[in-house]
């Protein structure tokens, strides 16, 4: 076992978001950072897109099957709706090998783990939606504390949005670019909306403009977006963010150090105030360690959440998880009939929709917000295909009508809050051979039937919204816990100083 670092202060693991900030702010501050990834990328299918419209490689590209289809299929979905969906193949390797060397025994959870260089955040969908106050309650931070940080990221990675009626919950941010444009299906929305705001209002509904990590003009030698509608397929002009682009960043200084296929499996405080990270190369499987003053955590929530407990030892230990519950429901505009969609778009959340509790009150048990939130996209560069088995009609009967519905399309996401309950929780099982890279991760996870109506009385409250903005749901589609990919909880901030919490640092 070889080991190094002697010349390093800080091991970073893991290249998503957190990860990528985390290096980021370390390095701008002059520590040695040393970063630690699996780091899978795609090399198949990124150099065969071109940096075309949609539109126009669907009319004019005769290799376009390769890329929206994949050369072996795999981006043609069978079965029931799956977590990830939104995964085509150029953004596969986002979980490639994950269920190789990160078993987990979930039951009807279906969590979404990465080893891509970006992590997770090499195919997210860029909100980028701060805490309020009231979410942040019984945590040691307030939005006020968070507030330069935010602007810092915000610079380094580029935000766009608007100061509009959702100001009252995302807050202010002084690095805001202007809101990407609205395509013309979400301005059908929001002139309804502007009719119908006061009424709106006082149900509880507020809608605005998502705030978003892409640049709607250029920023760090990135952008502007080229409105190609191109987003899950491609990355026009590093727009969109992706930690990878801060990653690129780091490499031109001297005092940052990125190492890929590495598969870190613990690590181990030592007598003289240092940190050993033992890891396995993906490539011959030798085992390396490197040493560090410090070290931080960043692998995703499960992942990180695996290589602490496996490292302290605490197999069969409960941590807590939380993840909001996401329901879909696709929706016919009518304010499109008749209308024509212009051909410049993005294929990000075009608008996004906060609702409060009802004047009653119908937050439940231990939440102190009861905040539900809509993002609601456009429907066209997913392919019409993906559509045709929730359809109850026969296949060629069913591609008729999805062409003619097709620009009538968005898709309402509705995501609800969660909070840590006795039936929410993860732990780690250590194999017989005690082989580390052999640990299944257990999760369980349910909510109760209170918590469940109340969700479906918030996603009714939701869908009347759009209903009275001309936006009709055809049915709310659940692809299950975890499908949100949104995931925390595992080692809280509470403020205790207990046992496997975080302070305010």
């Amino acid at each position: 076992m070889r080991i190094f670092g002697e010349a390093t202060d800080v091991i970073v693991i893991g290249s998503g978001p957190s990860g990528a900030q985390a290096a980021a702010a370390l390095v701008e501050a002059g520590v040695r950072v040393l970063m630690l990834d699996y780091g899978n990328v795609d090399e198949t299918y990124a150099p065969a897109i071109p940096e075309k419209p949609f539109s126009l490689l669907r009319r004019t590209d005769p290799d376009q099957h390769r890329y929206f289809l994949g050369e072996r299929f795999e981006g043609v979905p069978f079965g029931r709706v799956r977590v990830g969906a939104q995964l085509t193949p150029p953004r596969l390797h986002v979980s490639a090998d994950v269920e190789r060397l990160m078993p987990i025994a979930a039951g009807a959870f279906g969590p979404t783990e990465s080893l891509a260089l970006g992590g997770l955040g090499a195919a997210w969908g860029a909100g980028a939606f701060p805490f309020s106050d009231a979410e942040l309650a019984g945590m040691p931070l307030t939005r006020g504390e968070l507030q330069e940080h935010y602007e810092a990221v915000a610079e380094r990675i580029g935000v766009s949005g608007a100061r509009d009626d959702l100001r009252a919950f995302y807050g202010n941010l002084e690095n805001l670019q202007n809101a990407l444009p609205l395509d013309t299906c979400a301005e059908r929305v929001m002139d309804a909306y502007a009719h119908r705001r006061e009424d709106l209002n006082r149900r509880g509904f507020a809608l605005g403009r998502p705030w978003l990590a892409a640049c709607s003009r250029e920023h760090r030698g990135r952008g502007p977006h080229p409105l190609h509608d191109m987003d899950f397929w491609s990355d026009g002009r590093k727009a969109v963010y992706r930690p990878q682009w801060t990653i690129e960043e780091l490499k031109e200084r001297d005092n940052f150090t990125y190492l890929a296929r590495r598969f870190v499996t613990r690590f181990k405080e030592t007598d003289n105030c240092s940190v050993e990270v033992h890891t396995r190369r993906a490539d011959d499987q030798s085992e390396e360690t490197y040493r560090a003053r410090a070290v931080v955590l960043a692998a995703g929530t499960m992942s990180t959440a695996r290589i602490a407990l496996r490292s302290l030892g605490l197999y069969e230990t409960r941590r807590p998880l939380v993840c909001n519950t996401y329901t879909y429901v696709p929706m016919i505009n009518l304010g499109m009939l008749g209308r024509r969609c212009e051909d410049a778009r993005h294929s990000l959340s075009q608008l996004s929709a906060i609702l409060t509790p009802e004047a009653q009150g119908s937050a439940h048990a231990g939440s102190p917000t009861g905040v539900v939130q809509g993002q609601m996209y456009s429907y066209r560069s997913l392919l019409t295909f993906k559509l045709l088995k929730e359809a109850p009609l026969p296949v060629k009967e069913a591609m008729r009508v999805m062409r003619a519905l097709t620009p009538l399309f968005a898709i309402l996401g509705i995501h609800h809050e969660d909070r840590p309950t006795a039936g929410k929780y993860l732990r780690l099982r250590q194999t017989p051979d005690g082989d580390p890279t052999a640990d299944r991760l257990e999760i369980h996870y349910e909510i109760d039937d209170d918590e469940t109506a109340i969700q479906r009385r918030n996603e009714r409250r939701m869908m009347s919204g759009f209903r009275r903005l001309g936006c009709w749901p055809i049915k709310a589609v659940r692809p299950g816990h975890g499908s949100s990919i949104h995931y925390g909880g595992t080692f809280p901030m509470d403020g205790s100083g207990g046992e496997l919490t975080c302070d305010d640092d």
